[in-house]
């Protein structure tokens, strides 16, 4: 087991608009922000994007990984992760599950490429740049 404490983080409260590119908008945030480490707690909107990502067997580690692009009107039932710094970038990892027409539902891991459709909006917690 790993245990770290989290001192003095800030709380967020983050909204995109239509048409805004999830992940750069995360990117940005994080950056204006000036954060070494930021976790989305929480979030709802609706996305017309998302990139699935998910495990396609469990016979080796790593497993190997598929993608599955969905282009619908969606609701976003969920999405957390994590944003930090590495190598000069910042790296974002998120997981989500999104329903189309209250019915369908899609999740995983999600790459880079979603787009939201109405709004997002997001609790974030962030760790300043120490």
């Amino acid at each position: 087991m790993q245990v770290t404490e989290l001192t003095q983080p800030k709380w967020y409260k983050l909204r995109l608009g239509p048409g805004s590119d999830l992940f750069q908008g995360l990117r940005d945030f994080f950056e204006q922000q000036k954060l070494e480490r930021a976790f989305i707690l929480s979030s709802i909107g609706s996305l017309e994007k998302i990139i699935c990502n998910y495990p396609i067997t469990c016979t080796t580690m790593p497993p190997p990984v598929k993608s599955k692009t969905i282009e619908k009107f969606l609701e976003v039932n969920g999405i957390t992760g994590e944003m930090w710094r590495e190598n000069n970038q910042v790296r974002v990892h998120l997981h989500g599950s999104v329903t189309h027409e209250g019915e369908t539902l899609f999740g995983g891991g999600m790459a880079d490429g979603a787009k939201v459709l109405v709004q997002v909006e997001m609790v974030v917690m962030g760790l300043l740049e120490q």
